[in-house]
């Protein structure tokens, strides 16, 4: 049996790690070259605490005072746009509490499934990626985050999940060299941190190893269908860029890429589509309905001898997350909601930067950060020191893992918004599963396509 995976990001790669363990003989579509991409900047989060849907009470409202400050962690990129407005319509209707409700213990599940499996990765020696399993606290410096915070603890709580609230004396405590400035924390004990870098290359080389193939530099250019199913995909090769992944531009079937090779066709038992947000085009091809937008974010790795932060953590009225390695130290935020570009708004780094110091003080004088905060040098070295990425956001904050409704050998294992590192594992052998007849390891209706109606 055949499998083509669009995508070679972490869903596509996880994917085809469990495929190719239930035998099938899999090929990977890969628009980038593998060195770059959402998967290769993200914060190395897996963080059974991030449970609850993107779509909850309250975000729509906070997004909103958030788009005329500058430097906000989330802003909607203003346009005429059909998808933007469709998407826009359907999250804001799942804003609820009952979406909350529905989708939170599924959303638990899949997170733990996927910390556990990415560390058995680990474990069995296959391959070898910095794996940290000291949970993640998430700090808050007023009231008003307290408050939801310890909501978010509470609901945690009925979940099964190990969770320590923290007063600013425990928190101090818990970073001693650092000494937050802070009313106090969360502590998600079930959460765990690795690099990504070092993941993505690892498994790519694994599965080559193991006779998948990997096709870099590749474009889905058109589907064919007979009978409801996929007889075809045809792709074209493009020249290596010197371009980052990021770079680059959407699938866009109507025009030929620049410097593109011979068109190739290739046919399969199965395909799954799992091009993050550059999934949407691809499934329209097919005939198939994939409500997404593509929600910027911003990171900055910065090198360091000594590394004084013990925990990753998230500064809750910032929204800046914090990972901290052997000897870096990674910086990320914001949600920009939009087509797919290659701006950066220099404001929003700043944002991120200045939250930093806020919380920390002590790192206004660590040599590497302040290098990076100062403005001039930022500017300057925008391009090489600033990694941004596109995370596929679903209508109501759940990833989409299934068949398509429309295309019985057609796959979907997009969506994941932030999560897609947090959930890969997981997403791969759930869909290994469904695609081999098997019952799954959890329940996975609450990720169907079926609720797109």
């Amino acid at each position: 049996m055949k499998a083509t995976i669009i995508g070679g990001g972490i869903i596509g790669l996880s994917t085809a790690y469990y495929l190719q363990q239930e035998g099938w003989e899999v090929t990977i579509l890969e628009r980038g070259d593998l060195t770059d991409g959402c998967s290769f900047g993200n914060m190395g989060y897996l963080s059974p605490s991030h449970f609850a849907p993107l779509a909850q009470p309250g975000v729509v409202s906070q997004g909103i005072m958030w788009m005329f400050r500058q430097k906000s962690p989330f802003y909607v990129r203003p346009a005429l746009s059909r998808n933007l407005l469709d998407w826009g319509l359907k999250f804001v209707r799942a804003c609820t509490t009952e979406n909350v409700a529905r989708g939170a213990r599924p959303m638990a599940e899949l997170l733990l499934l996927s910390r556990d499996l990415t560390a058995a990765w680990q474990q069995s020696g296959e391959m070898q990626f910095e794996f940290t399993p000291t949970g993640c606290i998430n700090y808050f410096q007023t009231a008003k985050y307290e408050k939801g915070e310890l909501e978010n603890v509470r609901m945690g709580h009925d979940l099964g999940l190990k969770i320590m609230v923290l007063s600013r004396e425990e928190c101090q405590a818990m970073e001693p060299e650092l000494q937050p400035e802070v009313r106090g924390g969360a502590w998600y004990q079930d959460d765990a941190i690795l690099y990504p870098n070092e993941l993505m290359r690892q498994l790519a080389n694994l599965l080559e190893n193991r006779g998948v193939k990997i096709l870099r530099n590749t474009e889905v250019v058109s589907v064919q269908k007979q009978q409801g199913k996929i007889s075809a995909l045809e792709y074209r090769t493009a020249e290596p860029t010197s371009r980052p992944a990021r770079f680059q531009k959407p699938y866009r079937s109507e025009t030929p890429m620049p410097g593109s090779g011979e068109q190739h066709t290739i046919q399969s038992d199965l395909f799954v589509l799992a091009a993050g947000s550059w999934s949407q085009p691809i499934a329209k091809m097919a005939g198939e309905y994939l409500p997404m937008m593509p929600g910027k974010g911003y990171s900055m790795t910065v090198d360091i001898e000594h590394q004084p932060l013990r925990h990753p953590c998230i500064l809750l009225e910032a929204k800046v997350a914090i990972t901290p390695w052997a000897k870096r130290l990674r910086i990320g935020s914001t949600m920009e909601i939009g087509a797919v570009n290659d701006r950066i708004l220099v404001p929003r780094v700043q944002g991120i930067l200045e939250a930093v110091p806020r919380f920390f003080p002590a790192y206004a004088q660590e040599p590497g950060f302040v290098k990076l905060s100062d403005p001039e040098m930022l500017q300057k070295h925008l391009r090489e020191r600033v990694w941004y990425g596109f995370r596929p956001l679903s209508t109501d904050g759940l990833p989409y893992i299934g068949f398509a409704p429309k295309t019985a050998n057609l796959m979907i294992a997009t969506g994941h918004a932030m999560l897609g590192l947090s959930m890969a594992a997981a997403t791969g052998k759930l869909v290994s599963e469904m695609a081999s007849g098997k019952s799954t390891s959890m329940d996975v209706q609450a990720f169907g396509l079926g609720r797109l109606g």
